[in-house]
């Protein structure tokens, strides 16, 4: 529009008599400015069409080399972007924990996801559990793998219940106990992606020991390298296990690149049911994984308390157990 606005202006223009000569002569120097001025609008509208093909030229050849690589690697390298491989699994409602199955692991595995359970939580070097057994498991149920979520944990050295018997990497295992932080999450992970016979973790969880904290520095070491695994696509979520202190969680979930999604909490009265933390839970957006529900205080509590007895009769004679988990599910 702007473009005809000045080309209308400029027509006009050539038929003012500008008070200088006759009209006559007048029109002839307008005819050869008018000349001058299409020849000179022909150039421009060539060198504008040269520039325009060369941008073109130069666009299709970037394009193709980022395409295909290019042949000379050194000068333009093949871009590789690695993300996370389609899964419909969601962290489930209800998790199959395979802690203390030792060498039942796979047939219970097998069974518990051909009975409908697709979240399996199992653990690295940890000395409760078979990780190489849910990998079996897994495997035998026919289940496609990008249906399951599957999870484990992360255990430093010095954490209660290290072990390395999940160990089966050649010429890594038994691993040694002088390695670093970084070099120990690393081997956990290459572990677990060994036994559990896949190219990615749905879930890794950075473990404590009931209410016994790793120091803070320790996680957040641990943490920058889970993050790297994260932006390769190796692991798709990050949690925490045991972590009852508000103050310590809110730091982490605040100083970390890749914020925690999972918070894995006892269910215990000796922690107060997390009922102060739940708020905070739902603040900033993590699952709050329970256990020791049905064994644990509230499951004594509920299978000998007649109120609740009384209740799940009502409800159409469903256990005290079921109750439970109906009630524990319903806090999000």
């Amino acid at each position: 529009m702007a473009a005809l606005i000045r080309s209308t202006r400029s027509n006009n223009s050539s038929h003012y008599y500008n008070g200088r000569g006759s009209s006559a002569h007048n029109n002839i120097v307008d005819d050869e400015a008018n000349k001058g001025n299409r020849k000179s609008y022909i150039q421009r509208i060539k060198a504008q069409l040269v520039i325009y093909t060369c941008c073109f030229l130069l666009a299709c050849t970037l394009m193709y080399i980022y395409s295909s690589g290019g042949n000379d690697t050194t000068t333009m390298p093949k871009l590789k972007i690695k993300v996370a491989p389609p899964s419909k699994a969601l962290p489930g409602r209800i998790i199959y924990g395979a802690k203390s199955k030792g060498d039942n692991t796979a047939k219970l595995v097998k069974e518990a996801i051909e009975s409908g359970f697709r979240h399996i939580a199992t653990g690295s070097f940890h000395h409760e559990y078979n990780e190489s057994g849910v990998g079996e498991g897994w495997k035998a149920s026919g289940v496609s793998r990008n249906e399951l979520y599957l999870q484990t944990l992360f255990l430093h050295n010095s954490v209660s219940g290290y072990a390395t018997q999940n160990c089966h990497l050649p010429e890594i295992c038994p691993p040694s106990p002088d390695l670093s932080i970084e070099e120990q999450v690393h081997i956990s992970i290459k572990s677990s992606l060994y036994n559990l016979q896949t190219d990615y973790i749905d879930g890794v969880l950075v473990h404590n020991f009931r209410a016994k904290l790793q120091p803070y520095e320790e996680t957040i070491q641990v943490w920058r390298v889970l993050e790297d695994y994260v932006d390769k696509g190796t692991i798709r979520h990050l949690g925490i296990v045991s972590v009852h202190d508000k103050e310590y969680l809110t730091k982490l979930y605040n100083e970390v690149r890749i914020k925690p999604t999972i918070i894995q909490n006892r269910f215990h009265s000796n922690r107060g049911y997390d009922i102060s933390l739940r708020p905070l839970f739902k603040e900033l957006n993590m699952s709050n994984q329970l256990f020791w529900i049905l064994t644990g205080s509230a499951g004594g509590r509920i299978r000998n308390n007649e109120v609740v007895k009384e209740l799940a009769q009502k409800m159409g004679g469903v256990s005290p157990q079921i109750l439970l988990y109906s009630f524990t599910m319903e806090l999000g």
